[in-house]
């Protein structure tokens, strides 16, 4: 099973309390049903491709409404695709149920279709994780941590899509909206906000996995940051001493070690008989040693005569 699925999974095994029940049962419907109109009246289809789902908005239908909706399984009829569920609401339930969830209205000219979040069923913050977690159930995915952080809830409309993350921002969460082909997508990027949005969807198990995953991947920059600091340290090192090297075997040639003075001429003699060890350790080799800073100087000393030497060449 992909993580989606497992979070899925997980989700669908809270139990709601009777107000989050019909919270979380109004994003279902809002987010996997489809309203149709037949001789008997209204009614309500919410399709889903994972059958724990389909069996979750059955529960909560029974739990909210009393009444037992029909279940039906729609078979592939080809290789790859997914078996669909369909969760039927009876023309003479279905009114009730868009009713009490908030999807119908009255409004002066009758009953409106309600195309937002139904925020009077959301007025305890129990009841907006519940609505969060059937928003997601609906028609939400999270990709694996493994390869990336990213979390989606794709929306019909551009007016459900925004209301449902100016939801999630109140929760101090900043989902953001973006259009793709004939509907909008609620979605969250960044790992830390991932974080927060499974775990007011109590989806805590799922949360404890991406957490390991990210703490691992953490761990790993941190180490590869710090070997290319090393690497990069060593090169740096390696390219100061050759200049010095170079600098020194120019005095040599040129003026001789005898023009320097003394403690010049000892440093150049050190660094020659040395010529990969670190500063640090080459003032140790000094009677008595000297610090590295005092290496650090002469050997920018040494550098130095060797460039105005070559300066006066060019002259």
């Amino acid at each position: 099973m992909s993580f989606a699925s497992d979070t899925k999974q997980e989700l669908c095994e809270i139990e709601d309390k009777p107000c989050c029940a019909l919270a979380e049962l109004a994003a279902l419907v809002h987010g996997a049903g489809t309203l149709r109109i037949g001789r008997g009246g209204p009614s309500v289809v919410m399709t889903t491709e994972a059958p724990r789902v389909a069996r979750r908005i059955f529960s909560l239908c029974k739990e909210s409404f009393g009444f037992t909706p029909e279940l039906r399984t729609q078979m592939r009829k080809r290789l790859g695709r997914r078996n669909t569920y369909q969760v039927v609401l009876p023309p003479e339930r279905a009114g009730e149920v868009l009713v009490r969830t908030g999807l119908l209205f009255k409004s002066g000219e009758g009953l409106r279709i309600r195309r937002s979040v139904p925020l009077s069923l959301l007025r305890k913050r129990c009841c907006k994780h519940a609505y969060l977690r059937g928003a997601f159930l609906a028609a939400g995915t999270i990709s694996d941590p493994g390869k990336g952080y990213h979390l989606e809830i794709v929306a019909s409309t551009e007016e459900y899509a925004q209301s449902l993350a100016g939801l999630i921002q109140k929760l101090e969460i900043p989902a953001k909206v973006v259009p793709r082909r004939e509907s909008f997508v609620v979605y969250l990027k960044e790992s830390e906000f991932i974080v927060e949005f499974l775990n007011r969807m109590g989806a805590h198990q799922a949360l404890m996995a991406l957490e390991n995953v990210r703490i691992t991947k953490n761990v790993r920059n941190n180490v590869n940051r710090a070997a290319n600091c090393d690497n990069a340290n060593v090169d740096k090192t390696m390219d100061a001493a050759r200049r010095q090297i170079e600098a020194i075997e120019q005095i040599e040639r040129e003026m001789g070690f005898a023009r320097l003075p003394r403690h010049l001429r000892e440093m150049a003699e050190i660094r020659l008989e040395n010529p990969e060890t670190p500063m640090k350790e080459l003032g140790e080799c000094f009677d008595p040693p000297i610090s590295k800073s005092a290496v650090n100087h002469r050997l920018r000393k040494l550098v130095e005569i060797a460039r105005e030497m070559q300066t006066k060449k060019g002259e």
